[in-house]
């Protein structure tokens, strides 16, 4: 009479197919990435938190729950680390200012997520260090920069769009991290239409746009 469970061998042929599966080629590879990427998340919050030179390899693994040398395995320094966590940010705030009849408004006006200024804090705290300074100027430039001057028409698109991000960060900076008043208060939407101007004079989609004489 069938009892309904599976048999001895059924049971080893199923234990010995799952033993496989986890030692497949795929099953270790998709292990690999998912540590790789809970590394990096972990990373990316800490150097929110502290800085570059807040942070080390051994502080990162601690919090993941792995031997040191398993970060280092991924990870051939922390500034390999730091780069790979600064580029995280920009999958979910990108540095790509909205070039949109509506930017002036949410940058002014607009709310933000709770990681959308992870980027900017990491460069805060870590712009004392000259090698935390070159990964992020590297990765603005790869990130924002060349990809917005792409979209941009006119002349000396590479340098406008160097500007229109750095506006993007200096509003982001005085309204949303330092809480300017004159930028927080009940009259910041009457400063739209003056931002909105700034941001189509360097988007060259204004008429006002010039070539070098």
């Amino acid at each position: 009479m069938d009892s309904g469970k599976p048999s001895p061998r059924t049971r080893s042929a199923t234990s010995t197919r799952g033993a496989e599966d986890a030692s497949s080629p795929r099953s270790r590879q998709d292990r690999a990435a998912a540590t790789r990427e809970e590394i990096v998340r972990t990373a990316r919050a800490a150097f929110v938190e502290s800085g570059y030179d807040g942070v080390s390899l051994r502080h990162i693994a601690r919090s993941v729950g792995v031997d040191p040398r398993l970060v280092s395995h991924y990870f051939a320094s922390k500034a390999e680390l730091f780069a790979a966590a600064l580029e995280l940010t920009t999958e979910t705030a990108p540095m790509v200012p909205p070039v949109t009849d509506d930017a002036a408004a949410v940058l002014l006006t607009g709310s933000r997520g709770a990681t959308t200024l992870d980027g900017y804090y990491m460069t805060i705290r870590s712009t004392s260090n000259p090698e935390a300074v070159a990964i992020i100027r590297d990765v603005v430039r790869r990130h924002g920069e060349l990809p917005l001057a792409d979209r941009l028409p006119g002349d000396q698109r590479p340098g406008r769009a160097a500007l229109l991000i750095a506006v993007n960060m200096g509003v982001l900076l005085m309204r949303d991290i330092l809480g300017a008043e004159a930028l927080t208060s009940g009259d910041t939407e009457e400063l739209i239409p003056y931002l909105d101007a700034a941001l189509a004079a360097l988007a060259g989609s204004d008429g006002s746009e010039t070539s070098p004489a």
